[in-house]
């Protein structure tokens, strides 16, 4: 069991969210302390999109889409939760935190909508 974590670690394993995770159709995104999401990419499927935004630590993030940005903010803090839907095309979308600082910091992960 010890080898078959080592060779998968050696392997440099893709960051990946499986396709709508969770939930029955609910998009999970974690946001990390580390000014990191749980993934690197996500994807989902073309139509409304409900995410589900999860906080595991304590630090106060936000999410939001980039060009949607006033179509849906969604803010976790102190272990939080929060939801929203938002309706997307097809396409590849970027994901990111924009209270300041975060997203220069690497807190920004892509999405794609097929």
């Amino acid at each position: 069991m010890l080898l078959l974590a080592v060779a998968l670690a050696a392997c440099g394993t893709s960051s990946i969210a499986p396709l709508l995770p969770t939930d029955e159709g609910v998009l999970r995104v974690v946001a990390l302390d580390s000014l990191d999401f749980d993934a690197d990419q996500y994807e989902a499927e073309v139509g409304d999109i409900e995410i589900r935004y999860v906080l595991d630590g304590m630090q106060g993030h936000s999410l939001v889409i980039e060009g949607s940005e006033n179509q849906l903010r969604l803010e976790v803090s102190g272990g939080s939760t929060d939801s929203g839907a938002i309706a997307l095309e097809a396409g590849r979308y970027i994901l990111y935190c924009d209270i300041p600082g975060h997203r220069e910091g690497g807190m920004e992960a892509r999405l794609l909508v097929r």
